[in-house]
């Protein structure tokens, strides 16, 4: 695919992405929010799915650790074993992932839905004022594990209905638990996606050039 066609695609999806997410922002979050508030916030079904969320702050911290390792056997001058490749490629895609929703998640400032929508009936973006309740665009779980799952699903095509499945269900787990909006999925996945594709053509290009 030329460098012309894959702007145009990625402009293509940005405006997509940027139009669904001011749809769910104006029409769709607050009775999404309200309604799951109200049909699942004392249930089994949530309880359970926020303890299918909790193990997932470990995902990064993993990366990080492996990255380390990576570089710590480099420093040795040794080569990284050929099976390292997939795994640093989505420790690296993690990493970037989670500064990149940080840092927009501090510049729109965005209050969460619990508890600051459903319990203090606040809402909207706080630009540049994240504060401890304001850090809800754009989701990082969605981010990070589109960010992975992309990169899982160019070097692995036989993965990719499960890692697309595996995104789908915790982008809809963080919106039934109230922990995002549905707006906060829709910029994540985007996102995350973009950084995993980034993060694979950055790696082959850098092997092409060391190859010629």
């Amino acid at each position: 695919m030329s460098g012309r066609a894959t702007l145009r695609n990625w402009l293509l999806a940005f405006a997509a992405t940027a139009i669904m997410a001011v749809v769910c922002i104006a029409y769709v979050d607050r009775s999404a929010a309200s309604f799951f508030d109200q049909h699942l916030r004392h249930t089994t079904a949530r309880l359970w799915i926020e303890r299918a969320l909790a193990p997932l702050d470990l995902t990064v911290a993993m990366a990080l650790l492996f990255l380390l390792g990576c570089g710590v056997w480099a420093s040795f001058n040794r080569a990284l074993p050929l099976w390292t490749r997939t795994p640093r490629l989505c420790s690296w895609a993690a990493s970037w992932a989670t500064l990149a929703s940080s840092l927009f998640k501090r510049i729109f400032g965005r209050v969460q839905p619990d508890p600051e929508f459903l319990q203090n009936h606040l809402y909207g973006f706080r630009l540049l004022h994240g504060g401890p309740h304001g850090h809800s665009f754009p989701s990082g779980t969605a981010t990070i594990s589109a960010a992975i799952v992309l990169v899982l699903c160019i070097l692995l095509p036989r993965w990719r209905a499960l890692g697309i499945l595996i995104v789908a269900l915790l982008s809809i787990a963080v919106i039934l638990t109230n922990y995002h909006w549905v707006g906060d999925v829709v910029a994540g996945v985007f996102l995350g996606a973009f950084i995993g594709w980034i993060t694979v053509q950055v790696a082959m290009t850098s092997e092409r050039h060391r190859s010629a």
